[in-house]
């Protein structure tokens, strides 16, 4: 190779680096927290820096507020991304608040844990891997030098070790710091996986389970076929008797209840025009955007809560929420722009681009539902005497909201929508597609009731078309007033106000919750720690808030503590032991049938006594093991217990399981295939030696979690 393609072929080489040294660097920053099985996230980024806020504290190191709100907007701009720019909701943005703070606590553990056991990696060990081992490399960086083939290319590699431009330089050094932080990682986990030991027994087990397979015929006795609920009512003497002996199952944690008042910050008329106002603001650059390149698609995609869809859509592919655009699409020409649409699920502009006809005929109806009750006769008159109304003129959507006994109608009027061929029972389905627009159709019968059918529209249109589409959502100026008067709340109730009396007067609800355990769900927040803790800490009375929660802002009042012990009795012999012991007497009745229809097969075959049992399950289960259980029995332990160790052509006494009795005959057992497990045995080994790896790292790590000390102020700050 002459000096001057050497020399063009590492430009080649460094125009290469240079492209994707944004992606490559920000790989690098990223990967190593997915690096082994579990989160380690080392803090290596610089995060720190600015004004220090106390937010949190793990084990008396500080977690910074500037530090939670960067990767909390990382991680939100993250999943955006994954799901189409759409905008993420209170649920979603709790969610994401939990996991990327449990994440920020975990990264710090695990740096005091390297810290604790002097866990380094010498800048030898680095450069023996990137020089001299250079397969060794994380797949991270060994993508970045193949070929087209996928082949790693050493040539190219060695030529890029050899580069000293800034480019090279500033690549190099990020795979530096990448290496360092893997190899610590890799030091890591060996330690803590060092003891982790896989026995010949398991291995073997793990074969039998997943290779040894076997036929039966069964007779399954459901406990759930007991239909006749007087024949197991319990006495109040069975109801104590079981109390007293399982007393174990009703150990009562230590719980709280809250009262608490919800103050909304759902998006106010003022947000609507505000976005009204940003949506004109668009119109007339969405008009003229060209769509013979790129810019209509990414004005669409910059200003859109959905991307660009370059597909025809079907009529029903735009939901009901979409009513606007489905009716100016309707009598759109391609070309055709929109006003803004009100719709459902927001404020959109719409462009047509292509309009087709399709292959799949669409109806649009409507429909007015009377349920059968008990009464078929009275309720088919009562359909007949609406769809005369109908037919004399009376508006249908009306009538539908009136009369229809449809749950839904209340919200939609009786309106369907647009649907196609199988998304209808058959009967409802036939009528609608048989008839014809402006159609009023029935009484027409199916599973559901009697039904009158309007047939608003038909069509096989498709329709290409770009949408600009805002969702309206809650402004910083509503956030601030709703909490500002959760606030004043919080304030007038701490001074004296009764939290009843005032949420009456300023016409709120005011709500109790049920008992609340450490772990468990807050009505209103959800599964909120500082709630609950401030719960289990603090005395009846106790005011918490206001606190972000979904929907609004809560402020929060212990009304009861319950401290650790059992449960009353009297306060859950109708929600708990009633049941159990009505449960046990099903079970003890199924045995003794169970017990007669083994009496009766005696060693002939289940299914002769299939017709003197109707109300059981029979049948054969084919090639089955433990790996892959029947989809009818499920992996029910007892039973596989006695088909894998019982001998073929015996039927079996009644086994009790996990849903009733069965009675079994195995039919035949694969035998054990030595020379198959001999071949099998090392891949085995090493699924099993992962699976015992992960737990071991999982379990470390909520050791470290749970014996730490760790301060949380997330709800002083947010």
């Amino acid at each position: 190779m002459t000096t001057k393609q050497k020399t063009s072929h590492g430009t080649g080489i460094m125009n290469k680096l240079r492209d994707k040294m944004p992606y490559i660097i920000i790989f690098l920053i990223i990967a190593f927290v997915g690096l082994i099985v579990f989160e380690w996230g080392m803090n290596y980024v610089g995060l720190r820096g600015g004004e220090q806020v106390i937010f949190g504290k793990v084990n008396g190191e500080e977690i910074t507020y500037q530090e939670y709100e960067k990767t909390l907007q990382q991680q939100v701009e993250t999943m955006r991304q994954q799901n189409g720019n759409k905008d993420i909701d209170d649920a979603m943005m709790e969610q994401i608040k939990e996991q990327v703070w449990n994440s920020m606590v975990q990264q710090t553990l695990t740096r005091q844990e390297i810290d604790r056991l002097g866990i380094k990696v010498s800048d030898a060990e680095i450069l023996e891997i990137i020089y001299n081992r250079p397969e060794q490399l994380p797949e991270a960086i060994r993508r970045n030098f193949v070929d087209s083939t996928g082949a790693f290319n050493g040539e190219f590699y060695q030529q890029a070790l050899g580069m000293k431009t800034k480019e090279a330089t500033q690549f190099w050094n990020e795979v530096e710091k990448y290496m360092r932080e893997v190899l610590v990682a890799e030091k890591l986990q060996n330690y803590i996986t060092s003891s982790v030991l896989v026995t010949e027994n398991e291995v073997l087990q793990k074969y039998k389970d997943d290779n040894i397979k076997a036929a039966f015929n069964f007779a399954f006795l459901d406990v759930n076929s007991v239909t006749d609920t007087t024949l197991f009512t319990p006495t109040e003497d069975e109801l104590k008797t079981y109390y007293n002996e399982h007393k174990d199952e009703f150990k009562q944690e230590e719980a709280v209840k809250f009262k608490y008042v919800i103050f909304s910050d759902s998006p106010t008329a003022e947000d609507s025009s505000a976005l009204f106002k940003q949506m004109e603001l668009l119109v007339r650059d969405f008009k003229e955007a060209k769509t013979d390149d790129s810019t209509l698609i990414k004005f669409v995609n910059e200003n859109s809560a959905t991307q660009f869809n370059p597909d025809f859509q079907k009529p029903n592919q735009i939901s009901v929420t979409g009513k606007q655009a489905l009716n100016f699409l309707f009598d759109s020409k391609p070309g055709d722009v929109s006003n803004i649409l009100v719709d459902q699920d927001g404020y959109k502009l719409i462009r047509v681009l292509d309009i087709k006809e399709g292959e799949d005929p669409f109806v649009n109806a409507g429909h007015i539902l009377i349920n059968f009750g008990t009464d078929t006769a009275a309720a088919k008159k009562q359909a007949e005497e609406i769809l005369k109304r109908a037919k004399n003129g009376e508006d249908f959507d009306k009538l539908a909201y009136d009369l229809s006994q449809d749950p839904s109608a209340k919200q939609n009027s009786g309106n369907l929508g647009w649907f196609m061929k199988g998304a209808m029972v058959k009967e409802f389905e036939d009528a609608a597609m048989k008839g014809s627009v402006g159609d009023i159709i029935g009484p027409v019968k199916t599973q559901f009731g009697f039904h009158i059918i309007k047939i608003k529209g038909k069509s096989k249109k498709e329709f290409k078309f770009a949408e600009v589409r805002k969702p309206v959502t809650a402004g910083q100026r509503t956030k601030d007033i709703a909490r500002k008067k959760a606030q004043e709340f919080l304030s007038d109730v701490q001074n004296g106000a009764i939290l009843d009396s005032l949420a009456k007067h300023m016409m709120m609800g005011a709500f109790s919750t049920p008992e609340v355990a450490k772990g468990g769900f807050v009505p209103g927040a959800g599964q909120n720690k500082s709630i609950i803790e401030f719960g289990l800490n603090n005395k009846k009375n106790s005011l918490f808030g206001p606190v972000k929660v979904q929907g609004g802002y809560g402020v929060y009042m212990i009304t009861e503590r319950i401290p650790e012990g059992y449960k009353n009795y009297d306060s859950v012999k109708n929600t708990l032991v009633k049941s159990k012991v009505a449960q046990k007497k099903k079970f003890d009745y199924i045995a003794k049938v169970a017990g007669e229809m083994k009496g009766k097969i005696g060693g002939g075959e289940i299914s002769a006594v299939q017709e003197s049992y109707p109300m059981y399950t029979f049948g054969k289960a084919d090639s089955v093991s433990y790996g892959k259980p029947d989809a009818k029995i499920g992996l029910d332990y007892p039973v596989y217990a006695e088909i894998f160790s019982s001998q073929p052509g015996v039927v079996s006494n009644p086994i009790k399981g996990m849903r009733g009795y069965y009675i079994i005959k195995t039919l035949w057992v694969t035998p054990f295939d030595q020379n198959d497990y001999l071949i099998k045995q090392a891949d085995l080994r090493k699924q099993l030696t992962s699976s015992k790896k992960q737990q071991v790292v999982q379990e470390w790590m909520n050791n470290l979690t749970n014996n730490a000390k760790i301060v949380d102020n997330r709800d002083k700050y947010l």
